[in-house]
């Protein structure tokens, strides 16, 4: 069975936004997308597209190309995954990112500043 005309265009953006997303941010930041986007796929299934996207010698346009196919059987055996592929196509993976300086605490990025971390011990 193929999958629709339509999703073809779908499909190649989220084999190039789970490619991109793995070379920039590492495989650990698209698992979550995977699980979501493949959610009727079984867990061996998802962990082969993770596997595929976990190379960090490979450029996104040789992530993409290796993982399409993986993708495509999902979407020709599950065509209602086509929302969810067209949703992680348009928005990409969510990142934060955030640059501090000065004191004080700071719960996510860098800190250019004093920090001091006293487990136990009196707050300062």
């Amino acid at each position: 069975m193929s999958i629709p005309e339509f999703a073809v265009e779908v499909l190649n953006g989220t084999a190039i936004t789970l490619a991109s997303g793995a070379v920039t941010y590492g495989v650990a930041k698209i698992v979550a997308p995977v699980r979501s986007i493949m959610s009727r796929a079984t867990s061996a299934e998802q962990d082969a597209v993770i596997a595929v996207l976990d190379d960090q010698n490979a450029t996104p346009e040789e992530l993409a190309a290796r993982v399409r196919p993986l993708l495509e059987a999902h979407l020709a055996a599950f065509p209602d995954a086509a929302s969810g592929f067209k949703a992680l196509t348009l928005t990409g993976p969510t990142t934060y990112n955030q640059t501090n300086s000065g004191s004080g605490v700071f719960l996510n990025g860098d800190n250019h500043g004093g920090l001091t971390i006293n487990h136990k011990g009196p707050a300062a």
